[in-house]
Order: C-alpha cells, then structure tokens, then sequence
C-alpha cells in the first residue's frame, strides 16, 4: 500500500478506543510529533458510532482494541472500511489479526505500542479512494449471495430544512462477499438488473429493511422507511402484492413506507406505471421520483401521476454551484415539482453551504452526509439521539 501524506495534518481527526492507558499515551505524542491536533479518545462504541454516523469534523482515522469494541466490532468495521468513506481502521494490541475477515486487506494492524509503526499507519491511508477499482460479482456469485442472504441492509437518514427533525431512513443494500468484504451497490446493482434478478434482489432487501423495523430497531422514532424500486419490478403487479402481505405482517402503517422509483432509462409504460401507482397510493404507501437529473428524461411525466415527493439527483446538487446547467435544471425543477404539490428532497447534501443553499431555494428535506452516512440498524437510534439533541444549534 503507497504512502500518502496527507495534504494537511491539522485537519485530520483521530479516535482512539482502547482500555489501555498506555495507547492512549503513545497515540497523543506521536500525533503531537506529526502535527496531528485532533485526537479524541472515545469512552464506548457507542460514542465512537455516533463520531462515524455523520456531521462534520469526518473521522480520519479510527484505533481501537478489539476488547473495547466488544459486540459493536461489527459495526465499526462497516462504518469504517466497509463503507468506503475514507476512514482508516486501524487495530490495536498483539494477537488481533481479525482471521479470515475480508476486510483485513484494507486494516492495519499495529501490535504493539510503537511510534514508528503507529506514525506509518497514521501517515497512510488505508481507505477506498485508492483501492484499484473492483470487478463486479460473477453472475453465479450474485445467485449465490441471494439464496445465501448475504445482501445486507444501511439506513441513511432523511430530515427537514427548516427545523433539521428527522423525516425517514433510506434503505440501502450492501453485499456482504465471503473473500472481498462489504461491496457498494454501484458495483453489484447493475449486474443483478442486468441479469433479470431485481425481483429477488428487491424481495431480499425489504426482507431485511421490515425484519429491522418489526424487531424495534427501526420503528420507535415515528420516521418513514423509503425503498428504491426498479420501474420492472414496480410494475410486477405480484410485487405489490407480495409487499403488502409483509407490511402487514411487519405490522407497519402503509403510510410510512415510501416507494422510490429508480430508473436509468426512459420510461416507456407509462400507464402501467400509472396503474401501479394509483394502487400503492390507494393503499396509503407514499410515492418518490428517485435521483431527478438531467439524464432522467421523463419526470415530467411522471409529476403527472400520483407521486408525493421528487428527489434531486446529488451530483445535480452538489454541481448546481459551479455549473449554470445544472443551477437551471435545478430551479427549473424545484418550480415544476412545487407546482404538481411534491415535497422537495435534496441528496448529497455534503456542508452547510449546500444546506444554506437548499434552504434558499425551497427544498423541502435533505440527505447526505453532512446529516448522516448510511448507518447499520444497530446505530440508527445512537445517530437519533445525537442529532435531535445538537439541530437547536445552526447547521
């Protein structure tokens, strides 16, 4: 793995969780030797869960012991390498190889309270940005990964502009490969709709988003639950079907669930979708135009039909400052979406400014990480709590 210097050490942010004392000494004076200011050291998982989950200063690099992770090692694991966000793991202490994990190509392990070796492993980054870029799943793997249930579930949370409350939690499907660690859904998603798997690949995700919520993880904050649908599978009429037999046995209300519309192509069944629309309407579900942007053609249509929401595409969002282009098509469809009654939802809200900005021009909700990262369900009310108690003071 190369070193990289990072470009400016003051802005890194350190976070130790470890029982030893010793550590904790070795850790702040080779980060005061390194010019390295930020060094937090962390009382439990659960606080180092909710430095990861979101808002800004980014953790760039979490140590810990495995002993004091206890049962939560799991998800510091995914909240940090697994999640390709530019986080290094780094482990402490002898005999904490993490055997036969996949993700062990992407920690670094320190044995022993060294400087040199600790210095190395603060000096590099061991995060995604620099992986080489990955092969998507064999066909015969992304079966496999359906019959076996490996196709895990993250939460990353919706909130309102203008008082920062918490509106719902998008569900967002992790691979979990038995050799390469946790896999992104851009490298697996277009191969399974490629392949005519979004059907089971769909059933298998809101298999796991209703067992969440029916098992109290997700359901106790009053928040909706938005689940991305391909057009071919919303317009399966069994799949509505299907769906509704597990909300109701899930024992959520319809109207919490929001069905997301996902779509790379131009719609060209418009009142098939139309009629599967109007069903899930009638049935009290709530309806969003996913990933609005320039490459979506036809969303004029769709603000024609019975959808409750829009939400604007983050490239779009992120680009609208610096691009005339995208800053039209961005007030453009602002206007057109609050004209046919939709709520507005801005994606890849990243900083304040973005925020601000969004404020301005009359979007409704927000979603990215300046908010939250995709959070396992076991860290959704650890997040809950921490952003209800910090959206008195300004974004």
């Amino acid at each position: 793995m190369p070193a990289v210097n990072p470009p400016n050490r003051q802005r890194l942010n350190v976070v130790l969780l470890g029982h030893d004392p010793g550590w904790a000494e070795v850790v702040r004076g080779q980060a005061s030797e390194l010019g390295i200011q930020n060094v937090h050291i962390a009382s439990s998982p659960e606080e180092v869960i909710t430095l990861l989950s979101g808002g800004f200063p980014p953790v760039s690099h979490l140590l810990l012991q495995p002993a004091a992770a206890g049962a939560m090692m799991a998800e510091l694991i995914d909240m940090t390498v697994g999640q390709s966000l530019g986080v290094s793991l780094i482990v402490l202490g002898e005999g904490t190889t993490l055997d036969r994990h996949p993700s062990n190509n992407v920690i670094t392990f320190v044995p022993e309270p060294s400087a040199p070796l600790l210095a190395g492993a603060l000096l590099n980054r061991a995060a995604a940005p620099r992986k080489p870029k990955l092969a998507p799943p064999s066909l015969d793997e992304l079966k496999e990964a359906l019959q076996a249930a490996r196709f895990q579930t993250r939460y990353q949370p919706v909130v309102r502009l203008d008082t920062g409350m918490p509106v719902s939690l998008e569900v967002l499907a992790r691979l979990e490969h038995p050799t390469r660690g946790i896999l992104l859904p851009d490298l697996f998603v277009p191969p399974i709709e490629a392949a005519g798997l979004a059907w089971p690949f769909t059933q298998a995700v809101i298999t796991r988003a209703f067992g969440d919520w029916s098992e109290g993880r997700l359901g106790s904050f009053g928040l909706g639950l938005a689940i991305n649908f391909p057009l071919d599978v919303l317009l399966i009429p069994e799949a509505l079907i299907w769906m509704e037999e597990r909300r109701k046995e899930a024992g959520m209300p319809a109207e919490r669930i929001i069905v997301e519309l996902t779509e790379s192509r131009p719609v060209t069944e418009l009142e098939r979708l139309r009629e599967a629309t109007t069903t899930l309407r009638g049935l009290g579900y709530q309806l969003a135009i996913d990933d609005v942007g320039p490459a979506l053609r036809d969303h004029q249509a769709l603000l024609d039909m019975q959808f409750t929401s829009l939400k604007l595409d983050k490239d779009l969002v992120r680009e609208s400052p610096d691009s005339p282009a995208a800053s039209a098509f961005l007030s453009k469809t602002i206007e057109s979406a609050r004209t046919a009654g939709l709520s507005i939802i801005a994606e890849g809200v990243e900083d304040s400014e973005i925020w601000r900005r969004m404020q301005r021009l009359g979007v409704d909700e927000a979603q990215g990480f300046l908010i939250a990262r995709p959070l396992p369900a076991s860290a959704v009310a650890l997040w809950y709590k921490d952003w209800v108690a910090r959206i008195e003071k300004p974004i």
